[in-house]
């Protein structure tokens, strides 16, 4: 796949107005709002986000998020609250249950059923569905939440289980009663869910919601407005925004140019590499020439001779002059050299090495612990909390129990660093100020580390 620039291209933006079409059609009909109106709000708020994007990118962070909260604003505005509630096209849409399904959503207050249609029956991110609703990812878990347990009474005819004091973190409940892998900020509200019966009770009301809302059909517009709404949604986009292949060139102008400098610095040494192999080439060439001699006999391979290509050079001829006079050569005498030889000097003796140095052996692994600053204190100390043997970058939680073993509601949490090691500060209180032997627990899901404080009275 071919690098895109920084940029939302108009593209992308139909791309996601053509998946969520149908589902903002929902939740402004859930809203109160007719087919006319809702399809009117549908496109309005649909050519609001493109002129968004287009102007100010800055204030659009999750765009589907921003989608459904215009959508929302301009469908309370026209809503009519009529009579008949919405139901959608299809098989399921005859079955009973959507009718129940439908008439429980419609006794919500707005705000609530919308966070029940946008996690649960639209399957959003928590991300998205805070963008949705005017907050942030953890509020907006924590809203679906409380809607959930609003909503099972009116399906079930059965009280809805109440949160327990000590349970702090309802959006964590929400998250474990949608199934799936439990991540680990979530694990310790897991191990005490499964030990607590009223956080176990709630876990199972929020699965049990979440279950019957991910089977509510969906709204969906009549296949001509909807081929209408893309179309006008399509031409504002492209108008406004740069279309992919747009942001596509200047990646692959970037890739060019990056490929132009590889080949610049690849120059050089392809140069250097090419004058060598002219000098090897010219260095050999003048090592045969001055090889050459012209008075040199090559015989050819036969029976009795030397292998073929084999020269032999013959002897010069020696001048007529030269060879007829005979020369008479007189050597002169030895000279005779008297020298004495000393006696062999003894080697010396090698000198011992020295001892090799000692290797340092590793330091021994930490062991997984985890320490207070003081053992003992009144009820609400502060207490610094140090963590050894961790896996580096570990997101540890970290909760303050009862004598009993249940956790007080005072927690916190600590990234470790690369040796393995954090600090953290807890306070130790107890609400209902019980004296004796509490407990500091640590864990990041897979690990878990006690160690002891002796409450005061």
């Amino acid at each position: 796949m071919e690098a895109r620039a920084a940029g939302v291209s108009a593209e992308d933006l139909v791309a996601a107005v053509r998946v969520h079409l149908d589902r903002v059609h929902d939740a402004v009909r859930r809203l109160g709002c007719g087919p006319d109106e809702a399809l009117e709000v549908v496109e309005t708020s649909a050519v609001d986000l493109v002129e968004a994007v287009a102007t100010q990118p800055e204030a659009v962070e999750d765009a589907v998020g921003w989608w459904f909260a215009r959508a929302r604003e301009l469908g309370r505005r026209v809503a009519a609250r009529t009579p008949d509630l919405p139901l959608g096209g299809g098989v399921l849409a005859v079955d009973d249950d959507q009718v129940v399904l439908a008439e429980a959503l419609d006794q919500l207050p707005e705000r609530e059923r919308v966070a029940l249609l946008l996690r649960d029956s639209y399957d959003l991110p928590d991300a998205t569905v805070g963008a949705a609703l005017g907050t942030d990812a953890v509020g907006a878990l924590a809203l679906v939440g409380r809607a959930r347990l609003a909503f099972i009474p009116l399906v079930d005819d059965e009280p809805a289980p109440a949160v327990a004091d000590h349970q702090d973190d309802l959006g964590a409940l929400a998250r474990l009663g949608e199934g799936g892998p439990v991540a680990a900020r979530d694990a310790t509200v897991r191990r005490h869910a499964l030990s607590c019966d009223s956080c176990r009770t709630v876990t199972d009301a929020q699965q049990r919601a979440h279950l019957l809302l991910t089977g509510l059909t969906v709204v969906a517009l009549p296949d001509a407005d909807r081929a209408g709404v893309l179309a006008r949604v399509e031409l504002a986009a492209y108008a406004s925004l740069p279309g992919s292949a747009a942001l596509l060139l200047r990646g692959q102008e970037r890739e060019e140019l990056e490929l132009e400098l590889d080949e610049r610095r690849l120059f050089s040494p392809l140069l250097a590499l090419l004058c060598l192999v002219l000098a090897a080439l010219l260095g050999l060439g003048v090592g045969l020439l001055l090889s050459r001699d012209d008075g040199a006999t090559e015989l050819t391979g036969g029976p009795g001779g030397l292998p073929g290509g084999v020269r032999l050079l013959s002897p010069s001829p020696i001048p007529t002059a030269v060879a007829s006079s005979p020369r008479t050569v007189v050597a002169p005498p030895p000279a005779t050299t008297v020298f004495d030889v000393p006696p062999p000097s003894p080697s010396p003796l090698p000198s011992p090495s020295p001892p090799p140095a000692p290797v340092a052996s590793p330091a021994p692994a930490e062991p997984l612990a985890i320490s207070l600053d003081q053992s003992s204190g009144p009820n609400g100390t502060v207490l610094i909390v140090t963590g050894t043997g961790w896996p580096p970058s570990a997101e540890i939680a970290l909760d303050y129990l009862d004598p009993v073993g249940q956790p007080t509601g005072s927690q916190t949490s600590a990234i470790a660093d690369a040796d393995g090691r954090f600090t953290a500060q807890l306070t130790a209180q107890d609400p209902n100020n019980l004296p004796g032997r509490h407990s500091v627990r640590a864990t990041d899901g897979v690990a878990t580390a006690e160690t002891g404080f002796d409450a005061q009275a």
